[in-house]
């Protein structure tokens, strides 16, 4: 059987990432997690939980440290643009943070991104798809289909474009792995809240691993106790997802192709009335710019000066044309 010392670094290879730290920042948390892990072991080693925390206090520790360490220049490729901040956010690569504004520079190897409270940001990824900071959120860049959480909310939408890169998240409570999806995923120190809307997503933590799928709630607690509980795509606690949904470009599209974007953005099925709607929505081409508003307000706005409308029932959005000139009384 492993020592503890071996067991250690064990785990600290498991969730570290593929460039290592520096060799005398490693030996310092390798030390500190060994004396933590032999104490806590020691007193109640014939319970499992201590092995879980301990093995959650050497993550906690290993991405601190990736936190504080930025990788050689070397090895850093664009993985990411923002593409909408909303309030205070900053970006560092480095210890030194700076206010982070909708540049649509690269984000490369290494940058750290935090929301400040009440600040939102979007992100386009280069392998495809859209990351969402909700506020109080701190986060690093890894590598292409890599990420580290060290606190807070994010989202993860991998679009719709077969081969999209599936992300790998990882976080002092666990790795969470897309497996095609959207869904939401929430760290508190060694606790986290995966919510998933669409897709599915596994979840690995001390050699557990757990599976989410479409409409449920997975609650890890700090002790590795694991609740379940449904939540429905279009429930209201995804609104701050829409509220920073990255805007497509409509100007010169068909009404299909928003009335889509705004159903899946909002958790909703499509239904046309009738297959005549359905190919007026083909042929309807929208005009103007939709930039930065909500889904349900952009479709509003666009659909105006069209013959289509849309009617939301329960988990529905039906769409159907309306008369733009009805008949005098």
């Amino acid at each position: 059987m492993q020592n503890e010392s071996d067991l250690i670094e064990s785990l600290i290879r498991t969730a570290g990432r593929r460039a290592e730290p520096p060799e005398e920042a490693y030996r310092q948390v390798l030390a500190v997690a060994t004396a933590a892990f032999r104490e806590k072991t020691a007193h109640r080693r014939e319970r499992q939980w201590v092995l879980w925390a301990g093995s959650a206090a050497v993550v906690v520790l290993a991405i601190a440290l990736m936190f504080q360490w930025m990788p050689p220049s070397a090895q850093r490729g664009e993985l990411a643009r923002v593409v909408r901040v909303i309030g205070s956010a900053e970006q560092a690569t480095g210890d030194v943070w700076q206010a982070l504004g909708e540049t649509r520079t690269p984000l490369t190897t290494g940058t750290k991104l935090r929301t400040l409270a009440g600040g939102r940001v979007a992100l386009a990824l280069s392998g495809g798809g859209s990351l969402r900071l909700a506020a109080e959120t701190e986060v690093m860049l890894d590598a292409p289909g890599r990420l580290y959480v060290r606190q807070g909310t994010i989202y993860v939408d991998s679009g719709v474009r077969p081969g999209a890169l599936r992300l790998e998240i990882v976080t002092p409570a666990g790795t969470a792995r897309d497996l095609g999806t959207q869904f939401e995923l929430l760290v508190a120190g060694a606790a986290l809240r995966l919510r998933v809307r669409e897709g599915s997503v596994s979840i690995d933590r001390g050699g557990q691993s757990l599976t989410g799928g479409a409409g449920e709630q997975i609650a890890i607690d700090f002790l590795g106790s694991v609740s379940r509980d449904v939540i429905a795509p279009h429930a209201e606690a995804w609104q701050w997802t829409e509220s920073v949904a990255p805007t497509p470009d409509m100007d010169g599209k068909p009404a299909a192709e928003l009335i889509a974007w705004v159903a899946r953005e909002t958790g909703r099925r499509l239904r046309y009335v009738s297959p005549g709607v359905e190919q007026r929505a083909a042929t309807v081409i929208l005009h103007g710019n939709i930039r930065n508003l909500a889904p349900l307000a952009a479709l509003d706005a666009m659909l105006a000066t069209t013959d289509l409308e849309y009617v939301i029932s329960g988990d529905t959005m039906e769409i159907r044309t309306r008369d733009i000139n009805p008949p005098e009384p």
